[in-house]
């Protein structure tokens, strides 16, 4: 077949003449694969981009310009093209971004809440310990006195302390697992 003018390549598309558009795709097709590389820097979306262009030629074939050259035409919609599927990569990464911190966000939320919740139940089964091993607990635990210190402030022998630590930690421990 004779080169083509742009006339007869844009009436030949317009046309859906297949060996004009076999003709122009394999004329223009390297060069727009080289300008999708460029910008995108991957061989597989490169060639993605320069189908879905001759494509969007084919599907949009009435709307060519007859006075514009085809190849400037392909040029522009390979970079538009192009830039589209860039932005919408940085608005995917983007959106995976910010799904994360709202992920991590809740769930940090979450966790104060449970543990505020914990807390709260942890202080309602301490108030419900008798006095004096409620004392022994929170002078062991919250002040940090040892069992001999204990003993001696409370002058009480030490095996009653530890008897005292261990009921209260049984009765902490029962009371959080019930109210699970």
């Amino acid at each position: 077949m004779l080169p083509l003018n742009n006339t007869d390549i844009v009436n030949g598309v317009r046309n859906r003449d297949k060996q004009v558009f076999e003709i122009i795709f394999n004329q223009f097709s390297p060069s727009m694969f080289s300008i999708a590389l460029r910008y995108l820097r991957d061989q597989d979306e490169a060639q993605d981009i320069v189908q879905d262009v001759f494509l969007n030629l084919w599907r949009t074939a009435d709307n060519l310009d007859e006075r514009a050259p085809i190849q400037h035409y392909l040029a522009r919609a390979t970079v538009n093209t192009c830039l589209n599927r860039i932005k919408k990569t940085q608005r995917q990464q983007q959106y995976t971004k910010e799904q994360q911190f709202t992920s991590t966000e809740s769930t940090v939320e979450h966790l104060l809440l449970e543990h505020k919740e914990l807390e709260a139940q942890y202080l309602s089964i301490l108030e419900k310990l008798p006095e004096q091993c409620r004392r022994v607990f929170e002078m062991s635990r919250f002040k940090g006195l040892s069992p001999a210190e204990i003993s001696q402030q409370l002058n009480i022998s030490i095996n009653t302390v530890y008897t005292h630590l261990t009921t209260a930690l049984k009765k902490i421990r029962l009371g959080l697992l019930n109210q699970q």
